[in-house]
């Protein structure tokens, strides 16, 4: 949809004068089904982006559409300002809890997941047998293993070498405004809409898997095999309709449901590939000319009183008195 013909006269008597004008183009949404996200990454500057440019290309990226989950893997150097005796703990930490979790099917499975996506922890894995103080030898070994060859450590992903950042999309309201992209092209600006808008935040999913075998260990110690079953959590919200009634809402229901959900692994494009110029070139409209005309189906008192706050008739009609004595 294009908007009326583009204003190329700049009036330069104006105290402020229009310094550029452009024809405004609106695309529908894509035709193949495929969806447009913002991530936003609040917690890193814009000029160190994740690309290969900055030599931080994402791993992989992840999305739950039903919980509305995002997660996105990207590469940790270990060579510089790393410090190598936590990347072991840690990375063993994440191998055997993602094994677990794999193993008994929970957390959306392929692999697993921790946080929200992964249900918190409740109703987590069972632990096995453990032998105590010589687990815990075991597992000092086998880390200080992988120290004396840090190199195939990596290799053999027994390192933690990826950090996940994670976020969960913006609840749309009725209320909620249209968000767009904009693309700009010889006095032309095409917006295409915005599906969901989420911000990446790290996630320490590498300190959850950690928590996660230091609790089986606790249990093994304490109960002996049994495993924790999983616990109810509901969450009473009070409204503030007609007769304030009470609802509840079960957030034990919502873990659940973002537990069970399977992730859906997506191929990330770097930003400076041939594929995502084909991609960015789909954001301008085609055959412009014969576009619809954007018309406005308000007029200019409805829409300032649209975009007001609402009136107060009692304090209108006083007005309205005072004006006629």
């Amino acid at each position: 949809m294009g908007s009326t013909e583009r204003d190329t006269v700049i009036d330069d008597n104006e105290d402020d004068p229009i310094q550029a004008s452009y024809d405004v183009y609106i695309k529908p949404q894509w035709e193949d089904g495929r969806q447009l996200y913002i991530l936003q990454f609040p917690n890193r500057p814009s000029r160190e982006d994740y690309s290969s440019t900055n030599a931080s290309l994402p791993i992989e990226l992840r999305l739950k559409p039903k919980a509305g989950l995002v997660e996105l893997d990207v590469p940790l150097d270990p060579w510089t300002n790393y410090d190598r005796t936590k990347g072991v703990q840690w990375g063993e930490a994440m191998r055997k809890s993602n094994a677990a979790k794999s193993n008994t099917g929970t957390a959306g499975g392929q692999g697993g997941s921790h946080g929200l996506a992964g249900g918190f922890g409740i109703g987590g894995v069972a632990p096995g047998p453990g032998r105590g103080r010589q687990v815990q030898e075991d597992t000092l070994a086998v880390q200080q293993e992988i120290l004396d060859d840090f190199s195939g450590g990596i290799t053999r992903q027994r390192v933690l070498t990826k950090q996940t950042l994670g976020g969960q999309v913006v609840p749309k309201e009725s209320a909620s405004p249209n968000y767009f992209i904009g693309a700009f092209r010889k006095g032309q600006l095409h917006l295409s809409p915005v599906n969901e808008i989420v911000q990446m935040r790290p996630q320490f999913h590498h300190i959850d898997a950690t928590a996660d075998l230091g609790r089986s260990a606790r249990t093994t110690a304490d109960a002996g095999p049994a495993g924790p079953g999983a616990r109810a959590i509901h969450m009473t919200v009070k409204t503030t309709g007609e007769g304030e009634e009470d609802g509840q809402d079960s957030m034990a229901e919502r873990i659940k449901n973002a537990q069970e959900e399977k992730w859906q692994k997506m191929r990330y494009i770097d930003d400076n590939s041939d594929a995502a110029w084909e991609t960015f070139e789909e954001l301008f409209a085609q055959d412009t000319e014969s576009l619809p005309k954007l018309e406005s189906g308000i007029d200019d008192a409805t829409y300032l009183d649209t975009i007001s706050a609402p009136r107060d008739e009692a304090r209108l009609s006083r007005a309205k008195l005072v004006e006629n004595e």
